[in-house]
């Protein structure tokens, strides 16, 4: 027995690593499957990501939202999931929002392709599907971060005033200002929110042009984090989401809501009680970071699984050795 015992680890010794390459494809690739969408990972999220999904739910509806969406493809793991979920809760409560870029002229291209994704969520579940010029601009890309952000710190009817956008009843080009998007935005400080998803430093230009005058928040991938918390905590910034961990907090926020009644799942925040927020209304609430952090933790399991056999293995041909 104790010969075969061995032989068994050895053979597992000498596994071709191309079939630990292909379990942990398949592993991975299986945990993203819709199959595993409904599954809820047990989370008590951040103190900042509850701030921010309180500030989200509780922002008033007939207002605009402005997001500044400084990202591209080389985060989306991170990036992608925050701006779905932050457009899925505005387009859960029926908010108009303008979007546009201060960081990458590639920046447009991923969040118009999130944009499309919900829209098609929404239409195949018979919602409303969110419009250009009615429901939302698109601002696209602005070159000078610094100049951009004090010009609508400044006057943002100017920084945006030269902007145009296609009025679908009567096609054609027309000023921006007079979408129902921005009717009624003379300051930024007309805005509910002022959100930023970035995988760089936009929020601290943010802070110091537009902490007084808009009310700022964040979902940051997890390298930006550590110095974006800190505005958090000074209060300058109304609520962080960061990395995956970010998204997932806000995820099963809009799967159960924070202080919600006497939901057990609910999120609970100490100290802040009376902040009471719903789950999203309607639409997805577990989508990318939920799926994303599934397969992160299969992905770890099996590494973790992988040390264990290679150490017992090792352990096991030792002593036959010395046997």
């Amino acid at each position: 027995m104790k010969t075969e015992k061995t032989g068994f680890w050895q053979k597992l010794q000498n596994v071709d690593r191309r079939v630990l390459y292909l379990i942990l494809v398949v592993t991975t690739s299986v945990l993203l499957s819709p199959m595993f969408a409904n599954i809820s990972i047990p989370d008590d999220p951040e103190p900042s990501s509850k701030a921010l999904y309180y500030k989200l739910m509780s922002a008033p509806d007939n207002k605009t939202v402005f997001v500044q969406s400084d990202w591209t493809i080389s985060t989306r793991g991170e990036n992608a999931a925050h701006l779905e979920a932050l457009l899925r809760v505005l387009m859960s409560r029926h908010i108009k929002f303008v979007i546009f870029t201060v960081a990458d002229p590639q920046a447009p291209g991923v969040y118009r392709d999130v944009i499309r994704t919900i829209n098609s969520e929404r239409k195949s579940e018979g919602l409303k599907e969110y419009k250009l010029w009615e429901d939302y601009l698109d601002l696209k890309y602005f070159p000078n971060a610094e100049g951009t952000l004090n010009a609508i710190a400044s006057d943002v009817r100017k920084a945006f005033g030269g902007v145009t956008a296609k009025d679908p009843t009567t096609g054609q080009d027309r000023n921006v200002f007079e979408s129902p998007v921005l009717a009624n935005v003379r300051a930024v400080s007309d805005a509910s929110l002022y959100m930023i998803v970035t995988a760089s430093s936009s929020i601290d230009r943010a802070v110091e042009r537009l902490n007084e005058k808009a009310t700022l928040a964040l979902m940051c991938t997890g390298v930006i984090g550590p110095s974006a918390i800190p505005w958090f905590q000074a209060g300058q910034v109304k609520g962080v989401a960061v990395g995956l961990r970010g998204g997932l907090d806000v995820e099963y926020m809009m799967k159960h809501g924070l202080n919600y009644g006497s939901d057990p799942k609910t999120a609970r925040w100490a100290g802040h009680e009376s902040q009471v927020a719903p789950p999203v209304s309607e639409g997805k609430s577990l989508a990318r970071a939920n799926l994303y952090f599934l397969s992160f933790h299969g992905a770890i399991i099996l590494l973790i699984l992988a040390v264990v056999v290679g150490n017992i293995g090792m352990f096991v041909t030792r002593k036959k050795r010395t046997a």
